[in-house]
């Protein structure tokens, strides 16, 4: 292997010296990639520019740590310690009663700590199928969550995703690892893709046709109305075709269920200007039309030469085409629902393809935004599937069972909210638990001062409890409506938390 690699670099030195280009050998390295174990020499010598290269155990190369076994174990730490860092920097600014709110710490998590953690996961994901890994990870979102949800640290990290509605990392680690696969259209071979065109098929730039867009009603021989819909039944697109006050063409397109919104825009652009290429020309002076359309994201695309997707490529040349052929060709916005004849028509005609179940699909493209979907929906079951499962957060589940119920749910996060809903919080069972007192009896005298407890039967907040009571509909019992209570009601409970002073409730005598 050293014999071999001498000779490959001897003959790289050489073209470089013909090319009169030098290569850094004080900033080049030597890795022996290997997993065999038995104890062997493997030191090695190589040379460039007649001068021995360091041996190294691991490099980093494009922000990736290669190890000499290519087990990752090094970038995973290396990305952990450098993301606990940057946290234990920001808690100076992120105590629990104050400093940045939660929303903020979100933002600087998602638009931060993530890419950092999940940078090149394609490349290494499979390192996190040991649980040596997979904790690295889990440690450091728990820390920056703690300070996201504003709550105590012996909180389960399991508790803490469900508080902050993150996403678990190794379960946003697959998502990325999905989101790769389908960027390069990797797996998923019997699927046939809407995507880009190829480079090698763009039209010349002299041939592209440009797309005029025009703003209100232009006098013309014809106008095209076109829309897009799609509903649970199915997906369709529409179009009607005017001259003058007569309707002379309507079109009715169906796509495949799994097809977006924006193609059934497209395409319904597309078939309308292929209807117009086999209209009777002699009837028609002068060749000149408007096609109105509801989609802002469609005449955006068309006029972005930078977007060259499937349906905007095919209608760019068919613009050209017409263009070329004598037509005249504009495109017009027009504000859905605001009771345009043509507009509702074609509106109308594409909700009747989108129903139909007779109609054949005449387009099959699959968008990478539905498998984006389907990742995203896989990603969401696994986590539910993972809450159901954990044997931990059993406060918090009473309140978010469900991974919907959550997400749903818009919370402003305060140290005594998070304390509710995670029941780690400084009531006398809790600091009981961690030997700091001696008993856990509620100062009430009834039970152990648990957060259930505070809420739903101590005598001491019973005055915000009838507040709360009166504000709700239902006199259902308070321990089956938790649920309810943080997605139903969330203001009125939210205050009712709020209003409950828990360090008073630790004092004695009071």
């Amino acid at each position: 292997m050293e014999n071999y690699t001498n000779v490959e670099l001897s003959k790289i030195n050489g073209w470089a010296k013909t090319h009169k280009i030098i290569f850094n050998d004080t900033k080049s390295k030597v890795m022996l990639v290997s997993r065999r174990k038995r104890k062997e020499n493997k030191n090695i010598t190589v040379y460039l520019n007649n001068k021995p290269l360091e041996q190294v155990t691991q490099m980093k190369y494009l922000g990736i740590i290669l190890d000499h076994n290519f087990r990752f174990d090094e970038h995973i730490t290396y990305a952990a310690e450098q993301c606990a860092n940057l946290i234990h920097s920001l808690t100076k600014a992120a105590k629990l009663t104050w400093g940045i709110k939660h929303e903020a710490i979100a933002t600087i998590y998602n638009g931060a700590i993530l890419p950092l953690l999940t940078y090149g996961a394609h490349v290494w994901n499979e390192a996190m199928n040991f649980e040596h890994n997979r904790q690295k990870y889990i440690r450091v979102q728990h820390l920056i969550n703690i300070r996201m949800a504003k709550a105590f640290r012996t909180t389960s990290s399991e508790a803490l995703c469900r508080l902050t509605g993150m996403t678990p990392i190794i379960i946003k680690l697959e998502v990325k690892t999905a989101h790769y696969k389908i960027k390069q259209k990797l797996g998923h071979h019997d699927i046939e893709w809407d995507c880009d065109v190829e480079i090698q098929n763009w039209p010349h730039v002299a041939e592209v046709g440009i797309i005029h867009e025009v703003v209100g009603n232009e006098e013309t021989s014809i106008q095209v109305y076109t829309d897009g819909s799609k509903q649970e039944q199915g997906v369709g697109s529409g179009a009607v075709i005017f001259k003058g006050s007569e309707m002379i063409a309507k079109l009715q397109i169906k796509l495949d269920n799994r097809c977006s919104n924006n193609q059934a825009e497209q395409l319904a652009i597309l078939k309308a200007l292929e209807k117009l290429e086999v209209l009777n020309r002699q009837s028609i002076n002068p060749l000149s039309t408007v096609i109105f359309t509801d989609s802002r994201i469609s005449l955006d695309s068309l006029q972005n030469y930078n977007n060259h997707g499937f349906l905007v490529e095919e209608i760019r040349k068919k613009d050209a085409s017409l263009e070329k052929s004598g037509w005249q060709i504009m495109f017009s916005w027009v504000k859905a629902h605001i009771g345009v004849y043509g507009n509702e028509m074609a509106d109308n005609e594409a909700k009747e393809a989108a129903r139909s179940t007779s109609t054949r699909y005449e387009y099959t493209r699959t968008p990478k935004s539905y498998l984006y979907h389907v990742a995203a929906k896989e990603a969401k079951q696994k986590w539910q599937t993972g809450w159901i499962t954990s044997y931990k957060a059993a406060a918090t589940k009473q309140y978010f069972p469900s991974v919907r119920d959550r997400l749903g749910t818009k919370l402003t996060l305060t140290t005594k909210l998070a304390a509710v809903l995670t029941g780690h919080g400084k009531t006398r069972a809790y600091l009981y638990r961690f030997k700091l007192r001696d008993d856990a009896r509620c100062i009430c005298g009834q039970n152990d001062q648990t957060m259930d407890h505070l809420l739903f039967h101590c005598e001491k907040t019973s005055t915000q409890r009838e507040v709360l009571k009166h504000q709700l509909s239902h006199q259902r019992e308070w321990m089956e409506i938790k649920q309810e209570l943080i997605s139903k009601h969330t203001k009125v409970f939210c205050e009712f938390i709020e209003s409950i002073d828990f360090e008073l409730l630790q004092q004695n005598g009071q």
